[in-house]
C-alpha cells in the first residue's frame, strides 16, 4: 500500500523559477507494486534517507502516470522518535515500536519525489480516483484537493481578471478575492493547512538543510494565494487555447490585441515597448480598482428602505406605487461584524481623522465614504445626485429605480466589495411573495382508484381541477389581477406586501385562467406532479410559473393534508400482539405506513440508523394482520447479512407472525415454496435471490413488497433492481437511512419502485431535476423536487429534539452476521479436531484444549486472516467485517464517531487497515503496547471535533481510564463473554459529559458458539443473583456432548448467496 504525500512549492523555493507540486510517498514496510515499470534503485542510501519512503517505481505506478516527471530530493521536517521518523498514521504498521514512549521531535529526513506542473497536479487532485486498497492519500493531499476545488469554484463564478504583472509587465490572469466570503474561506483554509504542507526544510541532492528547525516555505496564506494564482493562470490559458483565433479578432487597439494574444498563449511577455506597457499597466490597475479593494476593517454599506405603509390608499389603485419614494441610506460597516453600522450622519459630524463608534476605530471615515460612493456611482448612476450635496447621507429613488437597484446594482456592488442590505422580502432571485398559481381540485365522479378499495383515494383517483391566480399564498381574482397588470410596474405593493411580477409571467397567467370555466381531469398523482411544475396529461402547462399549493375540499382535502404534513396523521394504537413498547415517533412511523398503504401509495421510511425501522414495519404488518387487511404474505428483501436479524426481531417483537426464510441451499422451490409462502405472513429473502429466483417470487401475489437497505436498488439498470420492480403486490415500502448517497438518480430508482411512473421517465427526471440541481444548484428545482417527494419519504434524525426525548440514553442491540463459506469450512475443521482430541484428555490438558479451540473459533468468526495469518485482509472473507463496513458508512455519512472494541490486538490491526482502506481516512488504534503519552494524544485527538472519527481499541487496553464521549456509537466486534467487562468498555463513551444518545452494537455470528453462548449468558443474567464473572472458564466444565452441541455449526450460519 502506498500513502501519498504532497505540497505546493512556490516559485523560488525549489530548483525552478516557477511553482511546482511536490509528490512523495510512503510504502507499507516489506511491500511493493509488482507491476511497476520503472527500475528500482539499488545500493546504499544517502545520509538522512527516510527509511519508509516509496521507491520512484512504486510512486509512478501508484499515480498511474503515463510519463516520468522530473525527480527531486528534499529535506522534510518530520516527527521523529528514537532516531527514526514516525510513520504516517495511515500506514498500517504492526507490532509495538521500541520507542513508543520516547519523546517526539521534528528532525530533517531526505525524501525523493516527483515535481508536477500545476496542470498535472490539478488533474491528479481533482480527477484521479485511487483504489484505497492500493493508494491512500494523506491529509495534505486531501487539503490541496479542497484548495483546487475552491479554485475551480472561483473560476466557475468568474472571479478572475486579465492583468499585466506590476513588476515584469507580463500578461497574467489573476483571481479576485475581494468578496468577504472568499476572504473568509481563504483564512479558514490557511488555518486548516496541515503542518506537513510546510515541512520542506531544504533543497535537493543530499545537502543538509542550513537550518534544521524551520521551513523554507512561505506562510500558509501566501502559499494558498500562489497555488490558486498558478491554477487560475493554467486553466484559463488552456481554455483560451482551445478557442478559434477568430473569436479574438477585431480588437482595434494594437496594444490591446497584443496583450490578448499573450494571454491566449498562456501568459508571458507582451510584444510592446516598455513605456507603452508601463502606461497600460497603470490603466489596468485603475480599471480593476472596483474589484481589487485594499483590505480594510470597514467599508461603505447601502441600505434600501421601502416607502412607509399607506394609511388610506387602496393597494389595488392603479396609481399606487407610481409616486412612492424609496430611501437608499449610506453607512460605514465593520467587515468582521456586518451588524455594526455607522450612519453617514455620524461620519460627517466627526471633526478628526479617526471616528470612535461603539468601541471601534474608523480611520479616515469621510475619505472612505466619498471614495466608495464615487465607485458605486459607476455601477448605479442614480447615486450621482447624492454627490451634489456636501455631506451625502442618502439617496431618494422611485419604485422603478429601486427595482433596478435590486435586480442589477446589488450583485455588482457586492462584487466590488461593498456592503448591501435589502428588505427581508427580497432574495437574490426576487421577492419572497410573487405571482403564482394554485390548483383547485375536486374529486371526479367519472372514475375511482385502480388497485385499491372502492371509494379509497389514491394516486390513481380521478380529480377535476382549474387554475387560480395567487400572489404569495393568497388567491386573487382575474379582474383584480388585470387591474394590477395595468400598472405596468414590475414591483408593486399588494395587501401590504411588495411583490415582483414579470410581465411575461403576467401574460402566461392570464392565458391560463382565461379558460377557467373549462374543467380538466387527471389523476391525483398527475395533479401532484403538476403542482411541482411537471406537465401532466392534457392539463395546461404552467411553464415557469410556480405552483404555490393545492386547494381541495372534503375527504380529498384531508388526504392531501395528511400527505403533506406528517403531524396531521391520525395515530393508531399499538397492535395488541406486538411485544414491546413503541416510542411516540415509532407510533407515528407505523401509522404513516398504514395511511400510505390504505391509499395505495408507496413510501420510504428513512430514519437514522438505530431509530427502529425494523420494529416500525413489524408493527405495521401486525396491524394489517389483526385488522384483516392482509391479502396474502408480505415479501421482505434485504442484504444477506441481516436475514438472521430480521428473523430474530420478528420472533421477539411479533411472535404471532408466521415467518418463512427463503435463503440457503435447502430453500424451498416450486409448489412447495408457493404453498408455504401463502401460509405465511412474512417471507424473508435476499437481493441476490430476488434476482436468481425472480420467476419463483413473481409467481406469488404479494400483499406487499418491502426493501430493507433499499439503497441496494440505487442502480436502475441493475438486474436485481429490475427483478424487484417486476414483483406484483398491493403496497410497497423502502427502508433505508440513506435514500440518496451520491446522485439523485438513486432517489429516482427508489421512488420508481415505490410509486412507478410518479417521477416520470429517468431521462426526463435527469433533464428536469438531476442536472439542474447537481450541476448548477438550482434552488427552485430543488424546492419543487422536495415538494414532490416529501409526502412519500419519512425521515427522522437522532439530533431532532423531538426524537432525543423519546430515546433511552443508551440503546443496545445484537447484530447477527453470517459466516462466509471459507469461515464455515475452517470453523467445522477446528470443531472436528477439538472433539477428537478431548475424547481421551483429562484435567488441565482438556481445559487447555477447550480454551484453545474457543479462541481459534472466535478468530475464525472475526476474519480468516486473523486465524490463518495469511495477510489477505479482503473484507468479503468475513461476514462480520462486511456488516461493520455497511454500518460505519452510514455513521460516517452522518458526521458521527464510533468506537470499535476487540479483545485481539491482531484483529485490531486488521480493522484499522481495512477501515482506512475502505473510507480513506485515518483510524486510531489503541492496544496494550501503546505508551501513556501516545495514548493520551490519541484520546485528545479523538475528542476534538475535527479529529479522526473511528477509534479501534483492544478491550484490555481500553477497559479503564478513557473518556471518549465524542463517540455515540460503540461496536463490540467480538465478545468477551463477561457482561461486566463489556459494560465497562461501553462506558468509555456512555459517561459524564456525553451529550448524545449512545448506540451499542454487539456482533454475533449466527449458528456459531457466539450465538449459543450469548443465549446462555442472557439466560444466566436473567436469573436472580446469577452473574458470570469468569469469562470462558465455565466452558471447560462442560461434558463432551454439551460441547459438541455448543460448538457444532448450525445450518443457517452460512451465507450461501
Amino acid at each position: 500500500m502506498l500513502v501519498l504525500h504532497g505540497t505546493w512549492l512556490p516559485a523560488g523555493t525549489a530548483v525552478k523559477d516557477r511553482g511546482y507540486f511536490f509528490v512523495w510517498g510512503e510504502m507499507v514496510p516489506g511491500t511493493e507494486f509488482p507491476d511497476a515499470v520503472l527500475p528500482r534503485r539499488r545500493g546504499r542510501r544517502p545520509r538522512g534517507w527516510h527509511p519508509g519512503q516509496a521507491e520512484m517505481a512504486d510512486l509512478h505506478h501508484g499515480l498511474a502516470l503515463k510519463q516520468v516527471p522530473e525527480t527531486i530530493r528534499l529535506w522534510l521536517l518530520l516527527p521523529t522518535s528514537g532516531g527514526r521518523p514516525q510513520f504516517s498514521p495511515l500506514v498500517p504498521v504492526t507490532g509495538t515500536p521500541d520507542d513508543a514512549n520516547g519523546e517526539v521531535t521534528l528532525a530533517p529526513w531526505l525524501v525523493e519525489g516527483f515535481l508536477l506542473s500545476v496542470g498535472q497536479a490539478v488533474e491528479l487532485l481533482l480527477y484521479k480516483r485511487f483504489s484505497f486498497e492500493a493508494v491512500l492519500p494523506a491529509a495534505e493531499w486531501h487539503f490541496w484537493r479542497r484548495v483546487a476545488l475552491w479554485a475551480m469554484e472561483l473560476l466557475a463564478r468568474q472571479r478572475f481578471i486579465p492583468m499585466l504583472d506590476e513588476k515584469t509587465y507580463q500578461a497574467v490572469w489573476r483571481p479576485v478575492f475581494n468578496a468577504a466570503e472568499d476572504m473568509h474561506r481563504l483564512e479558514l483554509l490557511a488555518r486548516s493547512m496541515p503542518p506537513a504542507c510546510l515541512a520542506v526544510a531544504g533543497l535537493k541532492n543530499g545537502a543538509s538543510p542550513g537550518k534544521e528547525d524551520s521551513s523554507i516555505l512561505p506562510a500558509p496564506g501566501a502559499m494558498l494565494m500562489d497555488f490558486v494564482r498558478c491554477m487560475v493562470q493554467e486553466k484559463i490559458s488552456g481554455w483560451l487555447a482551445s478557442m478559434p483565433a477568430a473569436r479574438f479578432e477585431g480588437i482595434r487597439s494594437q496594444a490591446g490585441a497584443r496583450w490578448v494574444e499573450a494571454l491566449r498563449r498562456g501568459g508571458g511577455p507582451v510584444d510592446l515597448p516598455e513605456e507603452v506597457l508601463k502606461t497600460m499597466a497603470g490603466e489596468l490597475i485603475a480599471w480593476r480598482s472596483p474589484v481589487s479593494r485594499r483590505q480594510a476593517s470597514f467599508r461603505t454599506c447601502f441600505r434600501l428602505e421601502p416607502p412607509p405603509e399607506p394609511e388610506e390608499k387602496d393597494v389595488r389603485d392603479p396609481d399606487a406605487g407610481e409616486d412612492e419614494t424609496w430611501t437608499l441610506r449610506f453607512f460605514l460597516q465593520a467587515v468582521d461584524d456586518p451588524s455594526l453600522l455607522v450612519p453617514a450622519e455620524a461620519v460627517w459630524k466627526e471633526r478628526s481623522s479617526t471616528l470612535h463608534f461603539l468601541r471601534r476605530r474608523f480611520e479616515n471615515p469621510q475619505e472612505r465614504l466619498l471614495a466608495d460612493l464615487g465607485q458605486a456611482c459607476r455601477l448605479f448612476p442614480p447615486l450621482i445626485k447624492a454627490l451634489d450635496t456636501p455631506c451625502p447621507t442618502h439617496c431618494l429613488l422611485s419604485t422603478a429605480q429601486a427595482y433596478t437597484f435590486l435586480k442589477q446594482a446589488v450583485p455588482l456592488l457586492k462584487e466590488s466589495g461593498l456592503g448591501v442590505q435589502v428588505p427581508a422580502w427580497w432574495s437574490g432571485e426576487g421577492t419572497s411573495a410573487g405571482l403564482g398559481l394554485r390548483l383547485k381540485l375536486r374529486q371526479s365522479s367519472k372514475g375511482l382508484s385502480k388497485g385499491v378499495g372502492r371509494g379509497i383515494i389514491s394516486l390513481h383517483t380521478l380529480v377535476e381541477f382549474n387554475w387560480e391566480l395567487a400572489l404569495g399564498e393568497e388567491t386573487i381574482s382575474a379582474a383584480e389581477f388585470q387591474k394590477l397588470a395595468a400598472m405596468k410596474v414590475p414591483l408593486m405593493r399588494v395587501k401590504g406586501r411588495w411583490v415582483e411580477i414579470d410581465p411575461a409571467q403576467m401574460e402566461k397567467a392570464l392565458n391560463l385562467v382565461a379558460g377557467k370555466g373549462k374543467k380538466f381531469s387527471l389523476t391525483l398523482g398527475e395533479a401532484m406532479r403538476l403542482a411541482a411544475g411537471i406537465p401532466s396529461g392534457s392539463a395546461p402547462d404552467p411553464g415557469d410559473l410556480p405552483v404555490t399549493g393545492i386547494d381541495a375540499e372534503g375527504e380529498l382535502a384531508r388526504v392531501l393534508e395528511e400527505l403533506q404534513e406528517e403531524s396531521k396523521l391520525t395515530l393508531l394504537p399499538t397492535p395488541e400482539s406486538f411485544r414491546g413498547q413503541l416510542r411516540p415517533y415509532q407510533v407515528r412511523g407505523f401509522s404513516w405506513m398504514v395511511f400510505l398503504s390504505r391509499m395505495g401509495m408507496g413510501g420510504c421510511l428513512a430514519d437514522d440508523m438505530g431509530l427502529g425501522k425494523t420494529i416500525q414495519f413489524l408493527a405495521f404488518l401486525l396491524h394489517r394482520v389483526e385488522q384483516g387487511l392482509s391479502q396474502g404474505p408480505a415479501l421482505l428483501v434485504c442484504p444477506t447479512s441481516v436475514v438472521g436479524n430480521w428473523q430474530r426481531e420478528a420472533a421477539r417483537f411479533a411472535p404471532r407472525l408466521r415467518v418463512l426464510v427463503h435463503h440457503g441451499p435447502n430453500r424451498l422451490q416450486g409448489k412447495d415454496f408457493i404453498r408455504e409462502a401463502k401460509a405465511s405472513h412474512l417471507v424473508l429473502t435476499t437481493y441476490a435471490l430476488a434476482q436468481r429466483d425472480g420467476r419463483l417470487l413473481a409467481s406469488v401475489e404479494w400483499d406487499g413488497v418491502v426493501l430493507d437497505e433499499a439503497q441496494n436498488i440505487k442502480n436502475p439498470g441493475a438486474k436485481q433492481t429490475r427483478s424487484v420492480k417486476r414483483l406484483k403486490c398491493g403496497y410497497r415500502f423502502a427502508l433505508t437511512g440513506t435514500p440518496v448517497e451520491n446522485r439523485l438518480s438513486e432517489l429516482w430508482s427508489i421512488m420508481d419502485f415505490l410509486n412507478p411512473g410518479f417521477l416520470g421517465p429517468a431521462a426526463d427526471f435527469n433533464r428536469r431535476f438531476a442536472v439542474p440541481i447537481e450541476r448548477y444548484g438550482h434552488r427552485e428545482k430543488t424546492r419543487r423536487l422536495q415538494q414532490l417527494v416529501r409526502p412519500f419519504i419519512l425521515r427522522r434524525v437522532k439530533t431532532d429534539p423531538r426524537i432525543i426525548q423519546d430515546l433511552p440514553e443508551k440503546q443496545e442491540s445484537n447484530v447477527y452476521c453470517n459466516l462466509t463459506r471459507e469461515q464455515a469450512t475452517l470453523y467445522e475443521a477446528v470443531v472436528r479436531e477439538m472433539l477428537e482430541r478431548i475424547e481421551g484428555a483429562e484435567g488441565m490438558e482438556r481445559r487447555g484444549l477447550v480454551l484453545a479451540a474457543t479462541t481459534r473459533l472466535k478468530q475464525i468468526c472475526n476474519h480468516p486472516a486473523q486465524f490463518l495469518a495469511d495477510g489477505i485482509l479482503e473484507p468479503k472473507r468475513s461476514g462480520k467485517m462486511m456488516r461493520l463496513l455497511e454500518l460505519l458508512e452510514e455513521i460516517l455519512d452522518g458526521g458521527e464517531k464510533a468506537l470499535i472494541f476487540t479483545q485481539f490486538a491482531r484483529m485490531g490491526e486488521i480493522l484499522k487497515n481495512q477501515l482506512q482502506v475502505r473510507f480513506g481516512r485515518e483510524v486510531l488504534f489503541l492496544y496494550g503496547g501503546v505508551g501513556q503519552r501516545q495514548r493520551d494524544r490519541m484520546v485528545e485527538r479523538f475528542q476534538q471535533r475535527s479529529g479522526p472519527a473511528l477509534f479501534v481499541i483492544s478491550l484490555k487496553a481500553g477497559g479503564v481510564g478513557l473518556n471518549l464521549t465524542r463517540a455515540n456509537h460503540v461496536f463490540h466486534f467480538d465478545r468477551w463473554w463477561n457482561p461486566a467487562v463489556e459494560d465497562q468498555a461501553t462506558d468509555r463513551a456512555f459517561r459524564i459529559g456525553q451529550k448524545k444518545n449512545v448506540f451499542v452494537y454487539k456482533f454475533i455470528c449466527s449458528g456459531t458458539l457466539e450465538e449459543k453462548i450469548d443465549r446462555l449468558i442472557t439466560e444466566k443474567k436473567n436469573l436472580a443473583g446469577s452473574i458470570i464473572t469468569t469469562a470462558e472458564e465455565w466452558l471447560t466444565e462442560m461434558s463432551t456432548d454439551e460441547l459438541r452441541e455448543l460448538f457444532t455449526l448450525s445450518r443457517q450460519a452460512v451465507d450461501e448467496d
